[in-house]
């Protein structure tokens, strides 16, 4: 799989004190990863009186050897090769034994 498109990595840290949640701020985890942002229509356009929707999929690609933890509500921002570029939210994550695929769903598009 190509992966020619490259994605940074951020995360909030969450620190717990006497019970109370603190959250810090957005650092960077990782940086310039190499990737494959995939992109798909899962139904048909749901067309109502005055704006159709779309409903995609979203999901990141990368090299399993390149051991990175991809956490749910991590912060992922794309840009393709084609230079679009997309702020998502990870979901749940898949090892595979030459990839990695990250469920990801869209917060907004550049």
């Amino acid at each position: 799989m190509f992966r020619t498109d490259i994605a940074t990595i951020k995360r909030i840290p969450r620190t717990e004190i006497e019970g109370e949640t603190i959250w810090g701020e957005e650092e960077t985890i990782y940086k310039n990863i190499p990737c494959h942002l995939s992109v798909k229509s899962l139904s048909p356009i749901n067309q109502t009186q005055s704006t159709a929707e779309v409903i995609h999929s979203f999901k990141l690609f990368y090299d399993t050897k390149l051991g990175l933890t991809i956490a749910p509500n991590d912060k992922v921002y794309v840009t393709t090769q084609q230079g679009q570029e997309y702020e998502l939210v990870a979901g749940q994550s898949k090892k595979y034994a030459l990839t990695t695929q990250t469920s990801c769903d869209l917060t907004k598009k550049v």
